[in-house]
């Protein structure tokens, strides 16, 4: 790390500490909070029925996605969701009152990469999402396949729900390749999501190998 006049090591220390504790597991709406100074609200009625107009529009436009996919998406499954993400909120931005869009950052600057990849809004609903995908066979593996790292650069401004709009998909290609067909979805409801935590500190070759040698 270099050095910064403006680098806080009373916090630094205090974070340490922290970390010695072991904690693994955290509510991802702590995270937020501590991160951003926004909370991961629970759903109420009024944007549970903005949910209801999601789920009816995938319903009815899942085939549709999938076309999309086919015909558009060359590559393995891990960036299909890129894919996909542009295309819905295209499409949800049609839905008469509803409007779905990137986060911006708080410089007035879009960002395509980071959590989370969609705000939607209706009336003064906000609802932020994030767009997955994954196979049948993986629903329940414990591999990584969401992670969050917060940054000066957040993309979330308001108090609201977060979800995760998790499409499921086929390898039509075989062997985890394109072409995919979306066969499936879910709207995951975040609030309750609890998160593993691990933190190191690292180096490689080249900053160890660089330092003054014995004897």
């Amino acid at each position: 790390m270099s050095n910064n006049d403006n680098f806080d090591w009373n916090e630094f220390e205090g974070a340490i500490q922290f970390l010695k504790t072991g904690i693994s597991s955290l509510y991802f709406r702590d995270v937020i909070k501590a991160a951003t100074g926004y909370q991961i609200e629970p759903f109420n009625e009024d944007s549970l029925k903005v949910i209801t107009i999601i789920d009816n529009w995938l319903k009815n436009n899942l085939n549709h996605l999938s076309n999309f996919a086919q015909t558009t998406y060359i590559g393995r499954a891990n960036e299909l969701g890129n894919t996909i993400e542009d295309e819905l909120r295209k499409s949800l931005s049609a839905i008469p009152n509803l409007k779905c869009a990137k986060p911006y950052l708080a410089n007035g600057n879009l960002q395509a990469t980071g959590y989370p990849d969609c705000l939607i809004e209706m009336g003064e609903v906000k609802i932020y999402a994030d767009v997955k995908t994954f196979q049948t066979k993986t629903i329940e593996s414990t591999l990584r396949s969401f992670f969050y790292q917060p940054t000066n650069k957040s993309k979330i401004h308001f108090n609201a729900p977060h979800i995760i709009i998790g499409f499921e998909t086929e390898s039509l290609g075989g062997d985890n390749k394109s072409p995919f067909k979306l066969v499936g979805y879910k709207l995951i409801d975040l609030y309750e999501l609890k998160v593993k935590f691990k933190a190191e500190f690292n180096a490689g070759n080249i900053e160890i190998y660089s330092l003054k040698k014995l004897p």
